[in-house]
């Protein structure tokens, strides 16, 4: 105080602010380090990663025949999170390769623990865009492909303009010389150059079955399905909320699968193998011989 008020003034009012800005760079500190990107970013490898299995209802035979794998994520504190949420935290930071990696590991094993013997069933996984590469796919869905697997695999590609029909076409033909099946996924609402791909399968866009009755969309669903029957593909269509709905698609008796939440959610695996043990077909047992 020897000093003088006026430089007591001048201290105090630099030290408050020199403390503001403490506290400001502190606070973002803290809430980097708990941000949802940060944390995923810490947590991703870390089993963190859940798959979901939404059934794929075969129409033809008004059974469970296969699933689409469905990548979730567990935060800290025990909620589970959709992917719309973190998927793009995985394409900003490079890492959509590791991440189809973890999925499809976690979901062999998943399957390979759980399912019961003698069920054979087709299994859907999701890959991004940029990953379109059977070099680096193929090892990666390599634990699915032996002679002794009970599992087809199809991996469904949405339509983008970020590759080249010329060099889908290329990895495509790759991939199912290894074994897997390719569809297009969300057909009718991306790019028409994707349209002319050899493929084994199409998934419709769900708008198209969650379009209400007698509206545009509902309309254009029932041309879609001709247009795909007439492919000679596999169709699946997905979005489907109501029993209405479903049994329409099956008076067609052109639509190959359905899926939606009008037949079940995503489950985990637990629930499941239940449901497929409800709705899917019987274990294929050997025969007993006759003395």
């Amino acid at each position: 105080f020897s000093l003088g008020w006026a430089t007591v003034a001048v201290i105090l009012l630099v030290a408050s602010v020199l403390a503001a800005w403490t506290a400001q760079q502190l606070q973002r500190l803290i809430e980097r380090y708990w941000s949802f990107e940060a944390r995923f970013l810490r947590q991703l490898d870390k089993g963190s990663v859940v798959c979901a299995y939404q059934p794929l209802l075969n129409l033809k035979k008004d059974l469970v025949t296969g699933c689409e794998v469905l990548a979730r994520w567990r935060d800290l504190d025990g909620t589970i999170v959709p992917p719309d949420r973190f998927l793009p935290i995985i394409e900003k930071h490079g890492l959509t390769e590791r991440f189809t990696a973890m999925v499809v590991a976690y979901a062999y094993a998943d399957l390979t623990a759980h399912m019961p013997k003698g069920v054979r069933l087709q299994v859907n996984f999701n890959i991004f865009p940029q990953d379109l590469d059977a070099g680096k796919l193929v090892p990666i869905f390599a634990p699915f492909l032996t002679d002794a697997s009970p599992f087809d695999v199809v991996v469904e590609i949405v339509e983008t303009a970020e590759i080249s029909p010329e060099t889908a076409q290329v990895e495509i033909e790759r991939l199912r010389a290894a074994g897997l099946k390719v569809y297009i996924d969300d057909f009718g609402a991306g790019y028409s150059s994707m349209h002319n791909l050899s493929i084994d399968g199409v998934k419709l866009d769900r708008s198209f079955a969650m379009a209400p009755d007698h509206s545009v969309m509902s309309t254009m669903l029932a041309h879609a399905i001709d247009l795909v029957q007439a492919s000679g593909r596999s169709l699946v269509v997905e979005g489907v909320e109501t029993m209405d709905r479903l049994n329409a698609l099956k008076a067609t008796g052109m639509v190959d699968f359905a899926q939606g939440y009008g037949i079940s959610r995503p489950l985990l695996i637990g629930p499941f193998v239940a449901y497929l043990t409800e709705h899917g077909p019987r274990p294929l047992t050997r025969p007993r011989l006759v003395a």
